[in-house]
């Protein structure tokens, strides 16, 4: 094959691996589906635990989360906050003291105005060594992973197209 004809095909290849990773992000962004949680889904933690945070793939508008404890009354939380962009979203209590399973009831707005709810557990043990973590990394800055696809595209088709390239 002629050089010149293969480098059309390779950009073209390009072209349609990048549209199929954009259509196959685009529900991604059009749901609130949930990314992480701290404390996670059926894992027992120790040590103070006085936050609860979710994150989700896309921007939610609002979000609202309630605890019930195990003796199945409610913990009292304070409001839902939002973090790192509109895509985690956070409620403070006080500390927890009674062991056992906490049942967390979460529902989100989504930015596309659809509304979900979920229920997941996670379970107390003070003298369990796990320690929940934080989701919230630094500040509320760009997405970095979406602007490492841009450079690296970017670096692809440069080195496709740099003067000199046989």
């Amino acid at each position: 094959m002629h050089p010149r004809l293969a480098r059309p095909r390779v950009v073209v290849a390009l072209a349609v691996l990048l549209a199929v990773g954009v259509l196959g992000l685009s529900p991604l962004a059009a749901h609130t589906e949930v990314w992480q949680r701290s404390p996670e889904q059926g894992q027992a933690y120790g040590g103070t635990i006085d936050e609860l945070q979710i994150s989700f793939f896309a921007t939610i508008e609002s979000g609202d989360i309630t605890i019930l404890d195990p003796n199945d009354e409610p913990v009292a939380v304070g409001p839902t906050t939002l973090a790192q962009g509109d895509r985690i979203a956070v409620v403070e209590f006080p500390a927890l003291e009674i062991p056992g399973r906490y049942l967390v009831t979460h529902t989100e707005l989504a930015a596309d105005g659809d509304i979900q709810t979920a229920t997941y557990q996670f379970f107390y043990e003070p003298g369990n060594e796990n320690e929940a973590q934080s989701l919230i990394i630094g500040d509320d800055g760009p997405n970095w992973a979406l602007l490492g696809i841009i450079a690296g595209v970017v670096m692809i088709l440069g080195g496709l197209f740099w003067p000199g390239r046989s």
